[in-house]
């Protein structure tokens, strides 16, 4: 795979040959993963990354690689722990000096730090905890918290809750002072979140009963009439972001789109492991990722538009500040809107 064309690798490895190639460099020289007697580090995470690419079963990987099964059991687990190990250095917050990009998405939201939702990835458990996973599609899921920045990187992840649980509800847990790895808003910041969150500080939400979705604007052919419709086509453009990151990142590791084979906690540790690869292959973007995500955003403007949860659990406390600090936000918008709108039609 690796001595072939460029896009043969890509398919396989889900990554191109240099990027395999510093991934194994930064296993070696980082997590001390280490060639065996006869299984070279390129070998162990080409292996990896086929069962996490793939959703391949080592059982397949048997045939191809003409080891046994609990070497390649062995290697797989050794690679995941090394990549776990980086999940630190891969996935954290940003520091509250950190300024967005200069994109009209993000003209007026310029104190956000990115955007949040939470994401449904398939899992396989226990017939006796089938229950408390089935979310409301009625798959039996984890509800995973992901925020993400303008870039497409994850900042802040959290698996392992049952797919019953509403996004407010992890987000509440994520929160938590005792956690050690406490989701953080700082002071003045805010994240973009969709109307399954409280509109409170430190996150800023849509308005409800009011048109939003990108999907609804693109068929209705209207323009926005008032404040609230204008604000929430601006914020619906630029948290968009987090769609397109789940987007990419599921259709990029195909263990994310099915039922894994592996037990619960490992499937969670894998879900994280796929979060730090894919911040890895951000940081060195290539044009084969761009096709992938040609393809997600086809994905998204082809699915249907989903009801907003009113009965999700509230983890934000609503306040007047900051009701009005949104209030007057969209009234700013509509009327630098109004005024340009003039000036074309002069």
């Amino acid at each position: 795979m690796y001595d072939g064309s460029e896009v043969a690798c890509y398919d396989q490895l889900r990554l191109t040959k240099r990027n395999f190639h510093d991934l194994c460099t930064m296993l070696r020289e980082r997590c001390g993963l280490r060639d065996s007697v006869y299984v070279a580090v390129e070998e162990k995470v080409a292996m990896f990354l086929l069962v996490v690419g793939h959703g391949l079963k080592m059982r397949l990987l048997r045939g191809t690689y003409k080891r046994s099964l609990g070497t390649i059991s062995t290697h797989v687990s050794a690679v995941l722990r090394a990549i776990l190990s980086m999940h630190g250095e891969f996935i954290k917050l940003q520091d509250a000096n950190v300024q967005p990009p200069d994109d009209y998405k993000w003209k007026w939201f310029g104190d956000a730090l990115g955007a949040l939702d939470g994401c449904h990835v398939d899992v396989s458990v226990p017939v006796a905890a089938q229950g408390r996973y089935m979310n409301r599609k009625q798959d039996v899921s984890t509800n995973m918290l992901g925020v993400v920045d303008w870039n497409m990187k994850f900042l802040y992840v959290l698996p392992g809750w049952e797919g019953s649980a509403s996004d407010s509800r992890v987000l509440h847990d994520s929160m938590r002072t005792h956690r050690q790895d406490a989701f953080v808003v700082p002071h003045g910041r805010y994240y973009l979140a969709d109307a399954g969150y409280t509109n409170g500080l430190g996150f800023l939400a849509p308005f409800r009963s009011t048109r939003y979705h990108l999907k609804e604007w693109a068929s209705s052919q209207q323009q926005p009439q008032n404040a609230k419709e204008l604000y929430n086509l601006r914020h619906s453009r630029a948290r968009n972001v987090v769609e397109r990151t789940f987007g990419l990142w599921k259709k990029k590791w195909g263990i994310l789109r099915t039922q894994s084979f592996f037990d619960i906690k490992d499937q969670i540790r894998i879900i994280n492991a796929c979060c730090v690869l894919h911040n890895f292959a951000r940081d060195r973007q290539h044009m084969m990722d761009d096709l992938l995500l040609h393809e997600v955003d086809n994905e998204i403007d082809s699915q249907p538009i989903e009801a907003d949860d009113a009965n999700s659990i509230r983890s934000v406390q609503v306040t007047n500040a900051w009701t009005n600090f949104r209030n007057q936000l969209s009234n700013d918008i509509f009327a630098e809107y109004v005024v340009a709108h003039a000036n074309l039609q002069q």
